[in-house]
């Protein structure tokens, strides 16, 4: 996992709100929960739990709550079926769609595309 800058993360949350920020992730879970790619992966969850998950995750990065209670996100998606490029390509093309709706600034966008990507190696299976 690439290097996580805190003190952008911090200013995302302030310019955003928490409010907002729940908004935004209920939102995305629900169109990735639809989406004809990556739309089974939420095959028997509630997307709308699994956002405010990610909402308690992102809060623990910017500093909204001192800890979060989940599993890392490589070990969350364990037990899904095998998340390919494509797939995760998928999912941060819904994430910039979703924060445009929501008019989030180019600035915050980057900073929280950064963050997601971040992720990648350690949720995309690796390739034979």
């Amino acid at each position: 996992m690439s290097k996580i800058n805190l003190s952008e993360l911090k200013s995302l949350y302030e310019n955003l709100g928490e409010e907002k920020l729940e908004k935004i992730l209920i939102e995305f879970y629900q169109k990735m929960s639809q989406d004809v790619l990556i739309g089974f992966f939420f095959s028997g969850k509630d997307p709308r739990a699994v956002a405010l998950k990610q909402k308690e995750f992102l809060l623990s990065k910017t500093g909204g709550v001192k800890s979060y209670s989940g599993k890392p996100p490589s070990q969350a998606h364990l037990k899904l079926p095998p998340i390919f490029p494509g797939h995760f390509d998928r999912r941060i093309e819904i994430l910039k769609e979703t924060l445009k709706k929501h008019d989030v600034s180019d600035e915050d966008m980057r900073i929280w595309v950064r963050f997601e990507k971040a992720f990648r190696k350690g949720v995309v299976t690796p390739s034979q």
